[in-house]
């Protein structure tokens, strides 16, 4: 059980040991790309045929998935490109 005189004790016990973690975090840092990375960053959304190919595959699945009876035939979703993170929107074909 928790009391009053516990929880007071704990809190002075761990005030001291607070101020230790007021210096700045350095798990994190940062550092400018690479001429590389920046070309093939700024490539990435003009490569129109891997998003082709996503939504060509993903609407491959969903027409399986219509034909199977799981998701309805006007159904939609956002699938995201691994590449740039664009989002692109796929339905199945309308024939199904």
């Amino acid at each position: 059980m928790l009391t009053r005189r516990l929880l007071l004790k704990a809190t002075t016990m761990a005030l001291p040991f607070s101020v230790l973690g007021t210096g700045t975090a350095r798990a994190l840092s940062s550092e400018p790309l690479s001429l590389a990375d920046r070309e093939a960053m700024a490539l990435s959304c003009r490569a129109t045929t891997s998003h082709d190919e996503l939504v060509t595959a993903m609407r491959s699945f969903l027409n399986g998935e219509v034909a199977a009876g799981h998701v309805p035939a006007d159904y939609r979703t956002t699938v995201s490109c691994p590449f740039c993170s664009c989002s692109l929107s796929v339905a199945p074909d309308k024939s199904l």
